[in-house]
């Protein structure tokens, strides 16, 4: 038996299913562009976008798919309160099993000055600077100037014009109880200046609430797959 939440017709759902039925609900459980207020009266902050990745695919276990499709209303959460705390244009939240980017799940919030973009849910592949994000394990916090002068950054490589530019970037990273690193939270184009410490410290909280979260599902769904990928065998 597995469980998930689901967003359908604008309410979310506990959902019980067996992994046979979970692979009829994969198409229906496309988690839905979702257009969300963040409740700040500031003008700025009244439209964001929330661009889920696909459905877990076919060959994806039923207790990771669980898993995955479970944590997607928390990252769309986090993304979305990201950046309501940094004060930012976009935010962002990216969550991975060890360092399996093949089947990543994103989700972004971008403020009116990025409407441009909110129909872009190109999958996270883990290139360039947001790779070393999950590699890192530690807050980045870096101004423009220093983001494009890193040795990291690629500029969105093929997906250089279809992604939505980055103006300065903080990302820190969630990390489990036990260590796991499920991803990282990060923020981009602060409405005012560069981001602080302040923002960093913020993010932080959002970071280890997240975490925690996801600890939850993560002991519901992979018990399996964690032992299985802490002891492949022979």
């Amino acid at each position: 038996m597995t469980t998930y939440v689901g967003t359908f017709a604008g309410r979310r759902r506990l959902i019980w299913t067996t992994a046979e039925e979970l692979e009829e609900l994969r198409p229906v459980a496309n988690t839905e562009q979702h257009h969300m207020r963040s409740g700040m009266d500031d003008q700025r902050f009244l439209n964001s976008y929330h661009n889920a990745s696909t459905p877990p695919g076919p060959d994806v276990p039923a207790d990771l798919a669980g898993f995955m499709l479970a944590a997607d209303p928390i990252l769309g959460e986090a993304a979305e309160l990201s950046r309501v705390l940094a004060r930012a244009h976009q935010g962002a939240a990216t969550q991975l099993i060890g360092e399996d980017w093949a089947h990543a799940r994103k989700y972004f919030s971008l403020s009116e000055k990025y409407a441009a973009w909110a129909d872009y849910n190109t999958p996270a592949r883990g290139f360039g600077i947001h790779a070393y994000a999950h590699k890192v394990r530690q807050p980045i916090r870096l101004t423009d100037e220093a983001l494009r002068a890193h040795p990291e950054w690629r500029n969105f490589g093929g997906d250089e014009g279809r992604h939505p530019p980055m103006r300065g970037w903080l990302a820190v990273p969630l990390i489990g109880s036990d260590g796991e690193n499920y991803g990282f939270i990060q923020v981009s184009d602060r409405l005012e200046g560069n981001f602080t410490a302040q923002d960093e410290a913020n993010l932080l909280r959002l970071a280890s609430l997240t975490a925690t979260a996801l600890d939850a599902l993560a002991q519901l769904h992979l018990l399996e797959y964690r032992a299985k990928v802490a002891d492949p065998g022979p």
